[in-house]
């Protein structure tokens, strides 16, 4: 019966994320649509902070990289997250429309003096949605490789790939949701 209850909670999401591919596609071609924040708070923010917090398990006391402190559970995580962060990054880089939040909501950081709005951050990506596109291909492309280090389990990789993953973040945030915080270079 566990073994049962096991199978449907993995095996849902992906019937219904093929489900709702499927009911997307509009005279053969496939529409695509997203909230970005929900996408950022539910999905990728989580899955990038599994990525970083079980990598950093794979260091030893000085900092260097250890894969003997992984456990198989450990790996299986760090496969999983990346996978996850690798559909939803590539879902958003898919995305004709992005649209950062539903009406009325708000964002992180929003509250904070200098930052910016839902209606700002969606200027800046309308102003420039073939760059977004590309830095959520980069953010798909860090989920795969940290997929793929766990596969072959190489814990250097893996530590390339955190602050790899940092960069990629880190730039993406401050061309659209932080822009005013950019230094110039």
């Amino acid at each position: 019966m566990m073994k049962n209850i096991a199978l449907v909670a993995i095996c849902l999401p992906l019937i219904l994320t093929a489900c709702q591919k499927h009911s997307a596609h509009a005279g053969g071609t496939e529409v695509r649509s997203g909230v970005l924040h929900e996408a950022m708070k539910d999905v990728v923010a989580p899955q990038a902070q599994i990525l970083w917090d079980v990598s950093n398990r794979g260091m030893n006391d000085e900092g260097a990289p250890d894969g003997s402190r992984l456990t198989d559970e450990d790996w299986a995580k760090i496969i999983a997250a990346g996978a996850s962060l690798e559909a939803k990054a590539t879902e958003l880089a898919e995305t004709k429309k992005i649209v950062v939040a539903r009406p009325g909501e708000t964002i992180q950081d929003q509250e904070n003096p200098g930052a910016s709005t839902p209606q700002q951050v969606q200027a800046f990506i309308d102003k420039d949605p073939e760059s977004f596109s590309a830095m959520a291909q980069a953010l798909a492309q860090s989920g795969k490789e940290f997929s793929e280090a766990a596969k072959q389990r190489d814990a250097v990789k893996l530590a390339a790939l955190s602050g790899a993953l940092d960069q990629v973040c880190e730039d993406c945030h401050l061309r659209y949701w932080y822009p005013q915080q950019a230094t110039p270079q």
